[in-house]
């Protein structure tokens, strides 16, 4: 009962998009079948246990912040939210200085991004919007200098153009 729903030949099912992402690139691995600078993960095991917790930290946490921003009932709830978020992101923003390396994604490179730079990624349109209607800055040089170079580099790239225009 949830979506997106990978169908594997023997009829078993993979709910959830991080989870389906991370079983494919594990069924890349596992096979041999992947390019190099393809994966979406590290290949060092801690490096992708760390992302594959920001990735799970954005679902449960970022995520449901940013929307409570909108859907918070009263301004005291709005603030809270925008509190929540806030927090979120200045996590955030230590985890991308802590797993970029110093390069342009979380994931490390210059070239393309990781499952967790999509996985951030994807919430940016939702994250604009938010601050565009409710007159907030989220995302800055200021708060989040590093979050706000990545989501600039972010939307920029060929994959995510069309979708994140900033």
């Amino acid at each position: 009962r949830k979506i997106p729903v990978l169908l594997l030949p023997d009829g078993r099912a993979i709910c959830e998009s991080a989870v389906i992402v991370q079983y494919v690139e594990d069924v890349a691995r596992e096979s041999g079948d992947a390019e190099a600078g393809s994966l979406l993960l590290p290949d060092d095991p801690y490096e992708r246990a760390m992302h594959r917790f920001w990735t799970a930290f954005i679902d449960d946490k970022f995520w449901p912040a940013l929307d409570a921003v909108s859907l918070a009932p009263t301004p005291d709830a709005r603030a809270q939210a925008v509190e929540d978020a806030r927090a979120a992101l200045s996590l955030l923003e230590e985890a991308l200085k802590d797993r970029s390396n110093g390069g342009a994604f979380f994931s490390g490179g210059d070239a393309a991004p990781g499952l967790l730079d999509l996985a951030l990624g994807c919430f940016l349109p939702a994250l604009r919007a938010c601050e565009r209607l409710h007159g907030l800055s989220l995302i800055d040089a200021s708060a989040t200098p590093l979050l706000d170079g990545w989501s600039q580099r972010f939307a920029a790239h060929p994959a995510a153009k069309r979708v994140c225009r900033t």
